[in-house]
């Protein structure tokens, strides 16, 4: 096996751990629950050594360089004048220093065959995780499926109704949240422009992501849901004759969730949902419905970020410490040390200066990463565009200081970079594709680090 091979073992691996490293900490080893925090940090390790030839001589080594000098200068800050706990600032600083470039790694190792069989992987397993989920909604949380990370307490999070919201094999709901947003990226792909002939288990899976909305209790995934739609058929447009197949796969869906709406479980899960989303719906939004809810959580968190940079030290907090694990260290006990939205808290722990020009790095990234999405839409090549719907938020405002939610965000930018590589070999396609990303062949690569 050489080491392009390894190279993509290693990144299934990653991707495997973060399906099922809740469910190593929950069920299988929970006594290690704490140290299984980190571990995909050597598969990064492992992958970063192995892929540094084809990193460095690559397009994307630039970004790479700005992510590092943030991550280390970072670490130097926090011990001059931030919280002086090297460990808090290692686990925060590898972030930027071991998850982030892996993305560009996966751009540069899979193409979109690869992106399919991850799709295929993603949508079949979404099969037995919504059976996993309607269990964990029906059981009580004393039960060994809604047991917490360490084997002690319950995973569940407060929904409505007296149900709780489940996690399936994560620990957490906003593991679940993710895993199905991304499922669903992939559905939408697969009918306007996956392979054929189309498989018939991708109707179950489709049911499958139609019973996971009321079940899961998250008004966020049905924003992703309705996100999810709006890029495709975005996506579809573009791509021209991609806007049959949309057209007729919503139909389909439509259907699909008309019949299923009529069954008695799922009209009691629905009512359970309604009531979380007019209770929250009510205290986030005070009154102004939806729209005031999105306002508040998102450009609510740019405005306190801006707002933070004139109060909080010029060094910061110290990277890590908005993190839960920095939070125990700090004060005992899991809590948002610094602040719970993503720009609040790189404010806060980098302080102004570093803060800023973290949230503006990645920002350019994802405004780079839409247009490319967008240049091969117009190329004939949807898929891209269709997985920015979740990639871009999560680069340009998600939530790195979970584990589950930092996985998410480097596996869906990854993938997005992935569905512009067309395979080496030849394959037909209906309009020429874009030029590949890649500034030296795989053939050269190979050679170089046998």
């Amino acid at each position: 096996m050489n080491r392009l091979d390894q190279l993509r073992w290693l990144l299934w691996a990653y991707i495997g751990l973060l399906i099922f490293e809740g469910a190593l900490r929950k069920w299988i080893f929970p006594g290690l629950s704490t140290p299984l925090l980190i571990v995909r940090d050597p598969l990064c390790l492992a992958a970063l050594w192995l892929g540094w030839p084809l990193l460095r001589k690559s397009q994307w080594f630039t970004w790479i360089a700005g992510f590092w000098g943030i991550g280390i200068t970072a670490i130097l800050l926090s011990q001059i004048g931030g919280h002086g706990d090297l460990p808090t600032a290692l686990y925060g600083a590898r972030i930027l220093v071991l998850h982030f470039p892996l993305i560009f790694l996966l751009g540069l190792v899979f193409n979109r065959n690869d992106v399919w069989a991850c799709a295929k992987a993603f949508l079949i397993l979404s099969i037995p995780m919504t059976a996993l989920i309607a269990f964990q909604y029906s059981l009580p949380q004393s039960h060994f499926l809604n047991i917490a990370p360490g084997g002690e307490g319950s995973a569940g999070f407060g929904g409505a109704l007296g149900k709780f919201r489940p996690p399936g094999t994560f620990s957490f709901i906003n593991g679940l949240t993710d895993y199905y947003a991304l499922v669903a990226t992939f559905l939408a792909s697969w009918l306007v422009s996956g392979p054929k002939p189309m498989p018939r288990w991708i109707w179950l899976a489709a049911a499958c992501l139609i019973v996971a909305l009321p079940l899961s209790i998250s008004r966020t995934l049905l924003f992703n849901y309705v996100l999810i739609a709006s890029f495709c058929a975005l996506a579809s447009m573009l791509a021209g004759k991609a806007v049959q197949n949309f057209i007729a796969g919503a139909a389909v869906i439509g259907v699909l969730a008309v019949g299923i709406s009529q069954s008695e479980e799922f009209q009691g899960a629905y009512e359970v949902f309604s009531a979380r989303w007019e209770e929250a719906n009510w205290a986030e939004g005070q009154g102004e419905g939806v729209l005031g809810v999105l306002s508040r959580r998102v450009g609510g968190g740019m405005l306190e970020a801006l707002n933070m940079t004139a109060e909080v030290p010029l060094f910061g907090a110290g990277i890590g410490l908005g993190s839960n694990v920095g939070a125990m260290r700090a004060v005992g006990q899991k809590e948002f040390a610094v602040a719970e939205a993503s720009w609040p808290a790189m404010v806060g722990e980098l302080g102004p200066l570093l803060g800023l020009a973290l949230i503006l790095l990645r920002l350019a990234l994802g405004i780079h990463l839409f247009l490319l999405a967008w240049h091969h839409a117009l190329r004939g090549n949807p898929l891209p565009l269709t997985i920015a719907a979740v990639a871009i938020p999560a680069m340009v405002i998600g939530q790195t200081g979970q584990p589950t939610a930092l996985g998410f965000l480097v596996v869906s930018c990854g993938l997005l970079l992935a569905a512009c590589q067309f395979p080496l070999v030849s394959i037909k396609v209906s309009s020429p594709p874009a030029p590949s990303l890649r500034e030296i062949k795989f053939s050269n690569f190979t050679t170089n680090i046998k």
